[in-house]
């Protein structure tokens, strides 16, 4: 059987993009130790709220931000997971669930749109091209 060559662009632009989030933002988590990753940016909320005078509302704005940007890391990474799954074992319902996860991932952090968008595009085409790869090999 074959498979959809627009799948394997999709894996492998959500593959790239999933290593750069983990590359930019993970590694900084993990440097600094989870725990004292958290409380240094309680402490740097607390200080931005104390002395450049920040309401809280802005403050629980940017905790907001936080949870999303991590939302947004968390659905592409294992989207990029589920979508080379599905590529291996040619499975189109896999390969719309992990586009579906990247939807999500867009939504949640859009100021990636430009990235994310194109990638849950191909996503679905290359679900929808597997899925009519698999009838016809089934057809014949």
């Amino acid at each position: 059987m074959k498979r959809s060559k627009s799948l394997l662009v999709a894996n492998i632009l959500s593959t790239v993009y999933s290593l750069y989030l983990i590359f930019k933002f993970g590694f900084a988590i993990i440097q600094a130790g989870g725990a004292e990753y958290i409380k240094a940016l309680d402490s740097y909320f607390k200080f931005a709220f104390d002395i450049l005078g920040m309401s809280s509302p802005a403050v629980t704005f940017l905790y907001v931000v936080l949870v999303l940007l991590c939302i947004h890391i968390i659905t592409f990474v294992l989207g990029a997971l589920i979508g080379w799954i599905a590529f291996a074992r040619k499975k189109s319902g896999s390969a719309k669930f992990a586009a579906t996860l990247y939807l999500i991932g867009t939504i949640c952090f859009p100021i990636y749109l430009f990235i994310g968008l194109p990638i849950t595009i191909i996503g679905y085409v290359g679900g929808g091209k597997q899925k009519k790869i698999n009838r016809n090999s089934i057809a014949e």
